[in-house]
């Protein structure tokens, strides 16, 4: 390139000494954030021992400093930081000092969280650790910068937490305006800043300004098949009574008589119901009677499948002649999973409530039937001849240890790079359709390529206003086809005082959204059962 930028300038100070620009030999200063916190090295020639314990500047570890790099007369302030290493270094003609360590971010890793925050907002626990666990301030000229989630943590508990794991677990789950991903830093003035991802962007022009890159698109992360599963509490009928089956008798077919019938079930237990039916069926002069509920067809076993099924039955038949009660689950009525419950029923002893677990081997299997498709259940009184009369009345029939699912596809990245599968269990996922939703916001995340981009350039000129990470940059690379903003996930400004040169490395990524899919009234992701939040 034909432009030439002004030299590199260097101002450094370490408590409350000034280091001279013609000391330093080199300085690295990597700026980081919410993944990192950002670290420098520097290196100064050390003649007569002048930064050693009895010269002239004695820098020790643990003196805090700032480092400024810029080019001719501005030289804008990169990083408030730490020595916390200090190396000697002699030779026969050559002497130096190197430092390094870390912004003032490295505060946030001393200090270790126990206790519980309840129905706080995001902001509201990252201040409350900033203040009285860290002591960085948030407060520039006037203007908070630990900026407001439209998040509400229910119950966070911690036990021995480092202050950071807190704060990176609310950056990664708290949301702004249905977009979830906050990122936080320490500013160059020592500031510390907490925003919602991507919202910062940087005014510096790269256009024509980068010299090397290295441009990857990486599908290793990619996931075209989202499988999402709740909390195993789901059953069917979902009504509080647990009646859906039970209140008519749509669904039902008997080979004898069906009808309602007043007497039912009030309560199970500690749980009173208020609904007004059971389901009866009633045969004369015959020697069985069944009676069967059909419904859409369930899974039963499995990751998401029901792991019970349950029901309230009061029986009358003719016990000199009773040879048997079974119950069947079926694909249809030539294909079954029977299971013989003889010996556990009785007559004209009231109701009785039965549990059965499908995924026991407890199971005789008829014909070809499936587990992931189950359409009716049957239930049959069996005589060795004909009986005078049999009644089965059925109350609260319901199945239940499922998990809530949903599956969401992408065929197109499918045909692109293959079938690519990611399975999700989240306990505070309580619906179907807060399943899919969770799905759907994955599969927006996860169906593409993640691309990621190294730049590398000496003629950068930002001015007094630094390229920080955290930052979008707008980047076109036209004989690759790129182009568009990409979030600097680092960025090194590295002076090397003999060539005259400052060198910027940016490290740049880009990917798609996480949409916030508990936005609506819906509970938040969250790590441990203890940990929930809510619509703000």
């Amino acid at each position: 390139m034909s432009f030439e930028p002004p030299p590199p300038v260097v101002a450094v100070a370490f408590g409350g000494y000034g280091v001279p620009q013609s000391d330093v030999v080199e300085c690295r200063v990597h700026l980081g954030c919410t993944k990192e916190v950002s670290s420098f090295t520097l290196t100064l020639q050390n003649w007569g021992g002048k930064y050693g314990p009895s010269g002239s500047i004695p820098l020790s570890v643990g003196m805090d400093g700032v480092i400024g790099i810029g080019r001719g007369n501005r030289c804008p302030q990169i990083i408030t930081c730490r020595i916390e290493g200090l190396r000697y270094e002699s030779k026969p003609t050559e002497h130096y000092v190197h430092l390094s360590g870390r912004c003032w971010g490295e505060r946030l890793f001393r200090r270790v969280f126990t206790g519980v925050f309840e129905n706080m907002k995001g902001e509201e626990i990252v201040k409350h650790l900033l203040d009285y666990y860290v002591g960085l301030s948030h407060n520039r000229g006037g203007t908070e910068l630990v900026e407001a989630t439209d998040t509400t943590y229910t119950r966070l508990e911690y036990e021995n937490t480092p202050v950071w794991d807190v704060i990176r677990y609310i950056a990664d789950s708290a949301d702004k305006n249905g977009v979830i991903g906050f990122d936080f830093r320490v500013a160059p003035d020592g500031e510390f800043e907490f925003f919602p991802r991507n919202s910062k962007t940087s005014p510096v022009n790269l256009i024509d300004a980068i010299e090397e890159y290295e441009y990857c698109r990486d599908i290793h992360s990619v996931r075209n098949k989202i499988t999402v599963y709740g909390t195993s509490v789901k059953k069917l009928p979902e009504d509080a009574n647990d009646d859906g089956y039970t209140e008519s008798t749509a669904g039902w077919i008997s080979n004898g008589n069906l009808t309602l019938n007043s007497g039912h079930v009030a309560e199970d237990g500690q749980k009173k119901y208020s609904d007004s039916w059971s389901v009866e069926a009633n045969i004369a002069n015959a020697a069985v009677l069944w009676m069967q509920r059909s419904f859409p067809s369930m899974r039963f076993g499995g990751a998401d499948g029901f792991k019970a099924v349950s029901w309230w039955m009061n029986l009358y038949y003719a016990p000199a002649y009773y040879s048997g009660f079974r119950v069947r689950l079926q694909t249809d009525t030539n294909n079954y999973f029977e299971a013989d419950l003889t010996s556990l029923v009785s007559s004209g002893s009231g109701w009785r409530k039965y549990t059965l677990d499908p995924t026991k081997p407890t199971w005789t299997r008829v014909g070809n039937p499936s587990w992931n498709s189950i359409n009716g259940i049957r239930f049959i009184v069996s005589h060795t001849q004909a009986v005078q009369a049999i009644q089965m009345l059925i109350d609260h029939l319901v199945f239940s240890g499922a998990r809530y699912s949903a599956v969401q596809e992408d065929t197109a990245s499918q045909s692109l790079h293959g079938l690519r599968e990611l399975v999700e269990v989240d306990e505070e996922l309580y619906s179907d359709n807060e399943c899919l939703l969770r799905a759907k916001a994955l599969l927006d995340h996860y169906r593409n390529p993640a691309e990621s981009l190294i730049v590398k350039s000496t003629v950068i000129d930002y001015g007094d206003t630094p390229i920080l990470a955290g930052d979008r940059v707008y980047v076109e690379l036209p004989d690759i086809g790129v182009s568009g903003y990409f979030r600097v996930e680092s960025v090194e400004y590295h002076v090397d005082a003999g060539a005259q040169t400052l060198w910027l490395t940016l490290k740049l990524g880009r990917e798609a959204r996480l949409l916030a899919d508990y936005l609506y009234a819906l509970k938040a992701k969250t790590e441990h059962l203890s940990r929930r939040k809510a619509p703000a």
